[in-house]
Formats: structure tokens, C-alpha cells, sequence
């Protein structure tokens, strides 16, 4: 960072925009649902043989309409980008979603009373130094998948992997840690949450969205 970088940053205060944009909202309680099994070793698995089929995401402007246009550049402008946002997302591209679906197990969407045809997953694996930032979901390619679906659906946040050392997640101002693989959580929609990985192991996590049964 340069001298004049540093000045613009406290004359800009680009923070204040992302709390102008996300306005005030409610502080919530956690809403946990039935944990249920899960092999590790087994998703590890699937993300070396479906490699080609992960998006390799990161904050950047993305044009879904102009608030969150805005958001997104806020966020550049307070830092984040290609270097400390980058996460592997599995779940979109071929048939990943199916297979995801079925390495789940049928078992375990009945443990979380999930309508299995209506459900999206998306596999994510954050690295060390790397999170999501503050940020409200918008749901747009559930949205795009199941348009008849998207009003009643429910989106849930699950770790794959061990709690290590700087892994944590919050939803509204409760902070998660401790885990263990196959814990669930409901994010409700409209309400503020990020996940970062500032420890040393990779961080491994399944967002599932859909209807409840």
C-alpha cells in the first residue's frame, strides 16, 4: 500500500457505504437442525475427480443489479479480491450437483427433512487466508434452477471438515466454532453471515439450499 492509497482510504471510508447499502438489520439466534454423517475423505475424493467442474470464485463486481454492483465495489475498495477471497465452489457446472447429492445421501436428507429434488448444493473449499466477507445471499442460481421453489426454500450451512485453529463462521452477530463435520445451521434469508479460514488447514463446508418436507 502506497502512502496516498492509505489517505484515499480514510477519505473514501469505503465501510460506510457497505452499512449504508445493507441498512440495519435484526440480530438473530441460531437455528441449528439434526447433524448428520459424513465421510471427509469422501469429498476430498469428488473434488480431485471433478476439478474441471469447480468455479474458482472470488469477490469481484458482479452484475446482478446495481445495489449489489455497489456492494461489490465497496468490498474492492476496502480490500478484498482475488487474494484473500478465493474459494474452489463445486455444485454448478455438469452434473456435480447429483453427484453431490448422492455422495449426501438419502438418509441424511431425510435426517434434515429436506425434499430431496428440490435441493442445490454447493461444495466449498477455503484455503488459508482466504473467507467470504459480510454479505447477504441472494439465491440467484437457485433461483434460476428452481424458480417455483425459490420462495419457500430454506438455506442451511454445514462443515465437512474438522473445527481447526482460525476456521469460523457467523450468522448475524452469533459466531460459530468447534464444529464438527455434519453439523447444520439455517442462514435465514435477508440476514448478514461470512465464513473465513485464517488458520492453516483447509476449511471444507456444504451450503444446501431447498424445501423442507
Amino acid at each position: 500500500m502506497k502512502k496516498n492509497e492509505y489517505i484515499r482510504y480514510w477519505d473514501i471510508q469505503p465501510w460506510t457505504l457497505v452499512e449504508e447499502l445493507h441498512g440495519t438489520y435484526p440480530t438473530v439466534d441460531l437455528i441449528k437442525f439434526p447433524s448428520v454423517d459424513i465421510d471427509t475423505l469422501e469429498f476430498i475424493q469428488f473434488s480431485k475427480d471433478y476439478f474441471d467442474f469447480a468455479d474458482q470464485d472470488y469477490e469481484r463486481d458482479r452484475l446482478f443489479d446495481k445495489k449489489s454492483s455497489l456492494f461489490f465495489r465497496a468490498n474492492m475498495l476496502l480490500g478484498y479480491g482475488k487474494k484473500n477471497t478465493f474459494v474452489l465452489n463445486y455444485g454448478k457446472q455438469g452434473n456435480t450437483n447429483d453427484v453431490l447429492k448422492s455422495l449426501f445421501g438419502t438418509n441424511n436428507f431425510k435426517k434434515l427433512n429436506l425434499k430431496e429434488d428440490t435441493v442445490l448444493m454447493r461444495l466449498i473449499f477455503k484455503f488459508p487466508g482466504n473467507g467470504f466477507s459480510w454479505h447477504i445471499d441472494g439465491a440467484n442460481s437457485y433461483k434460476k434452477l428452481f424458480p417455483k421453489e425459490s420462495e419457500s426454500a430454506v438455506r442451511l450451512w454445514m462443515p465437512l471438515s474438522e473445527w481447526d485453529n482460525g476456521h469460523y463462521f457467523q450468522i448475524s452477530d452469533k459466531v460459530i466454532s468447534h464444529w464438527k463435520p455434519g453439523d447444520t445451521y439455517q442462514i435465514p434469508w435477508g440476514i448478514p453471515h461470512l465464513g473465513v479460514n485464517f488458520g492453516y488447514r483447509p476449511q471444507i463446508t456444504l451450503n444446501i439450499t431447498g424445501c423442507l418436507a
